[in-house]
């Protein structure tokens, strides 16, 4: 476990703005490419995530492990094994931004992969239903949405459940869109560019992916 020794040097820094979470990254990549030390990397990730889920230097490096690994066998062969594993930590923590960012990356060039999987759609419906700590579910319901995802009619309701009564049956997006920019208000202005933007967005993102009709 080579690459453990690098950030053991900075273990107390983890957490600190004094080392970089891109030199910790760029030392630890280095000693991996140049002297090997892969076999029990993704395990090291994991303890790190163990100590702290928060830790978004782990994510970032646990991606990195999972997608360059030669032992590993690629982001196709790890993808149904990371989902799980990401989907049960956003269970955990779904105001945790981390894991759902890991969720993307998990599908990067692979649209189609992240609008049709079950699992990401499900942990949406779940944590809009809890009614807690939704506004990342809300997000990733807006990108499948945008790329030609059919919602059920369970997510549909919860959705609705979110908004005020005179919402049910209107668009779905601007739904969405309308809910975020009050509960994430920091971003208000983000989400009212996308509302504008959703017929654009889904046009441009349906001729993209090719994606019609998909329901999870």
């Amino acid at each position: 476990m080579l690459s453990s020794i690098v950030v053991e040097v900075f273990w107390c820094e983890l957490k600190s703005y004094r080392v970089s979470y891109f030199t910790r990254a760029n030392m630890v990549i280095w000693v991996l490419q140049a002297l090997g030390g892969w076999k029990d990397e993704l395990a090291y990730c994991e303890l790190l995530l163990k100590d702290d889920i928060f830790n978004n230097s782990a994510w970032n490096q646990r991606y990195f492990v999972v997608t360059r690994s030669p032992l590993l066998g690629g982001l196709g062969a790890m993808r149904e094994s990371e989902v799980t594993c990401t989907v049960n930590a956003i269970m955990e923590h779904p105001e945790n931004e981390s894991p759902w960012r890991y969720l993307r990356g998990l599908y990067r060039n692979d649209t189609q992969a992240l609008v049709q999987d079950p699992q990401v759609a499900s942990v949406c419906l779940k944590i809009l239903t809890a009614k807690n700590n939704y506004v990342h579910a809300l997000s990733m319901l807006l990108d499948l949405l945008c790329h030609g995802f059919q919602p059920s009619l369970e997510i549909r309701n919860a959705v609705y459940g979110l908004s005020d009564s005179g919402a049910q049956g209107s668009d779905l997006v601007k739904v969405v869109c309308s809910i975020l920019e009050l509960v994430d208000p920091m971003r208000a202005n983000y989400w009212k560019w996308r509302r504008n933007m959703a017929p654009a967005q889904a046009a441009q993102c349906l001729k993209d992916d090719g994606l019609t009709g998909l329901s999870l």
